[in-house]
């Protein structure tokens, strides 16, 4: 894997002014691809944007975990904003939500009006995306998401805790937010409570793991689950993690803490930048120059192979020319003298497909007879004589 890096920007605004901070993570690679994972409320938003042009990226990215405000604001000002070229928003189905925000405890004129601002949200995301000619992904629990050398998978989405009271307004719109994991040992949570039995269930250990909800929320049966060398989170609006320690954060963070994991958060240690390489991951914060190192040889990267890649070259999926390069981004090479090797080694293709669908990663049944395509039956022959 090439060097990835992370940057999650650090303001200087006042405690008491009551000013979202939100949530903003940039994942990008060094051939200039940038997957941006929510960015974050009005004003400090802008600090971000400000940073992205700066970069020159060449692909950008955005995924909007749930239409709220401090998570999306900063997704729909980049889209608008000229010097930024966004590419493809993946966001959440608005409709499956309203199932929830309509619910039947939805008593209080109020709340109802707060709910339909949720789906409007949503579906304004959606339509802005049309209007400028954006590309719009679904989220949706085993959707991959690769750009370039960045890769992630969806390990769960959906919601939970359908609300008995009106006090909870837009808990579960948080729920909403999809498990994200990076084939580098990253997890992203949004404002996932992570706390239903099948989001548990999906979880595995990880280097670096987001505090949910801006460090309110820690369900501590998921967090020995995924057991991070490190954590952290952004902050938010008067919730507790700014000031006096009266807030969720006064429990939340030893309990992580307890589980061995170091905390980062981007207040006390301002811009935190990462590097990913195939060992180790080097964290920083420009605050107090604090640098910490953490090595990856305990996690088990579970992303492509080249060799895998390749056997999706070969099926198809990944495109032909540039569109091709782009979506290997620097293992575009040796990705490609594989597949040569394939061309010229119809068996040694067969062979790796079997193990192709061994590994589970071309569905099953019809599905499978779909993706392997003319290859079927010779490699569903292979993978039979494994089995005999």
């Amino acid at each position: 894997m090439s060097r990835v890096r992370v940057y999650i920007p650090g303001f200087d605004i006042p405690k008491d002014s009551g000013v979202k901070y939100g949530d903003y993570t940039v994942f990008y690679d060094e051939v200039g691809n940038a997957l941006i994972v929510d960015a974050g409320q009005r004003p400090a938003s802008a600090v971000l944007r400000t940073w992205i042009k700066k970069q020159k990226f060449n692909r950008i990215w955005m995924v909007a975990t749930h239409p709220h405000t401090d998570h999306v604001n900063g997704v729909i000002d980049s889209i608008n904003d000229s010097g930024i070229k966004v590419e493809k928003v993946w966001m959440t189905k608005y409709d499956s939500m309203k199932h929830y925000t309509d619910s039947q405890y939805r008593s209080k004129q109020w709340y109802s009006l707060l709910c339909r601002m949720y789906n409007n949200c949503a579906k304004g995301l959606h339509d802005l995306c049309v209007r400028k000619g954006i590309q719009v992904g679904w989220l949706s629990t085993g959707t991959h998401i690769r750009i370039g050398d960045i890769h992630c998978k969806v390990l769960w989405q959906g919601s939970y805790k359908v609300p008995d009271s009106d006090d909870q307004a837009g808990m579960y719109i948080n729920n909403f937010s999809p498990l994200l994991l990076f084939d580098f040992g990253y997890f992203v949570a949004g404002d996932n409570m992570l706390g239903c039995a099948s989001a548990r269930n999906c979880l595995k250990k990880v280097i670096m793991a987001q505090i949910p909800h801006h460090g309110n929320y820690v369900d501590k049966v998921a967090f020995e689950k995924l057991s991070p060398k490190a954590a952290l989170y952004n902050y938010g609006e008067k919730n507790g993690t700014i000031g006096k320690d009266k807030g969720f954060t006064s429990w939340t963070i030893p309990v992580v803490q307890k589980l061995g994991a170091d905390i980062w958060n981007n207040f006390t240690d301002g811009a935190i930048c990462m590097t990913f390489t195939e060992s180790y991951v080097v964290v920083c914060g420009d605050r107090k120059d604090r640098t910490k190192s953490y090595n990856l040889d305990s996690y088990k990267n579970w992303s492509r192979s080249n060799t895998e890649l390749a056997c999706e070259v070969m099926l198809c999926m990944h495109g032909n020319g540039d569109a091709r390069k782009n979506a290997l981004g620097t293992r575009y090479s040796a990705v490609q003298e594989i597949v040569g090797a394939f061309v010229e080694d119809r068996d040694l293709l067969i062979d790796s497909l079997a193990d192709y669908v061994i590994r589970g990663l071309a569905g099953n049944g019809d599905e499978r007879k779909r993706i392997l395509g003319g290859y079927y039956l010779e490699t569903q022959a292979r993978v039979n004589e494994r089995f005999s």
